[in-house]
């Protein structure tokens, strides 16, 4: 079986309200856009769903979306969640 190293996705958070979206990706670009005004627990998901939709854009829209919720609800069982810094702070130091 051959492995393919998949490059990482560029993530853009924007207001999507014109688009009538909470994300979107854009296959050619490894681009993912992320409304951000959503709670944390929709931020993971859509996350998840967009990165489906790079992964495979060959799935329907029904697969991507049972796919990037299965892993997103894993992912936030598992407390996993985003962490926002102040640019001008010094990172956490991890021991």
């Amino acid at each position: 079986m051959s492995r393919r190293k998949h490059k990482v996705a560029k993530v853009i958070w924007r207001k999507l309200g014109k688009e009538r979206a909470w994300g979107q990706a854009t296959i050619g670009e490894n681009l993912i856009e992320i409304d951000p005004r959503l709670g944390a627990k929709r931020q993971l998901e859509v996350l998840c769903h967009e990165q489906v939709h790079l992964l495979f854009p060959g799935l329907s829209e029904g697969e991507v979306d049972k796919a990037g919720k299965a892993l997103a609800k894993m992912l936030w069982a598992q407390d996993y969640r985003r962490v926002l810094l102040n640019p001008n702070a010094k990172p956490p130091r991890i021991s």
